[in-house]
């Protein structure tokens, strides 16, 4: 039996269609999760993330049109919105916490396991990722992580095609400077 296609599955899930909103969940779901961890680090807000983003499907699949992109693009952007909005929530707690929250945090580069060269690269990308700002980072991600183009990432993000490469260089050029430090 062959599968729908993402306009279709989201036409009938606009029309209120179960089967059709769990085939689009399992479909997406792990994607749009793994894209949320990424810019999170958080699993434990990763589900969170993801029962919003399917939320807003839900009651929005009928606004979807296709003159803005894929359905990819469109879900990415919704997860991207959430993530951003997460990631503003746990500023404005730390902020009102006490400032000694970030130093007794885990120091990733004390783990014995992390010796072989393998895992200090793998080490020395995750924290550079993490170094980026939100913008930089969810272009890379989008990118790298989840093989979009250029074009499904400004879709996602809401922004030009040209922001997205301007991100992107931006981007590159501060992952080679924070790993040519890091390894050195």
């Amino acid at each position: 039996m062959e599968q729908p296609d993402d306009p279709s599955l989201l036409k009938e899930v606009a029309r209120r269609d179960r089967e059709a909103f769990e085939a689009l969940y399992y479909r997406y779901a792990p994607r749009l999760g793994r894209y949320a961890f990424r810019l999170l680090q958080k699993r434990e807000a990763v589900d969170e993330v993801i029962n919003d983003v399917m939320l807003t499907v839900w009651q929005d699949a009928a606004r979807f049109d296709g003159r803005a992109g894929t359905v990819s693009a469109w879900l990415f952007g919704i997860t991207h919105k959430k993530v951003l909005k997460m990631l503003e929530q746990s500023r404005k707690r730390a902020r009102s916490e006490t400032p000694d929250a970030e130093a007794k945090a885990p120091d990733p580069q004390q783990d014995p396991e992390r010796d072989a060269m393998g895992h200090q690269l793998g080490a020395a990308m995750t924290g550079a990722l993490a170094k980026l700002p939100a913008e930089q980072r969810a272009v890379i991600e989008l990118a790298f992580g989840e093989g979009q183009s250029y074009q499904e990432i400004a879709d996602a993000l809401d922004c030009p095609v040209n922001t997205v490469k301007t991100r992107m260089f931006h981007a590159r050029k501060r992952l080679a400077d924070f790993l040519g430090s890091g390894l050195r």
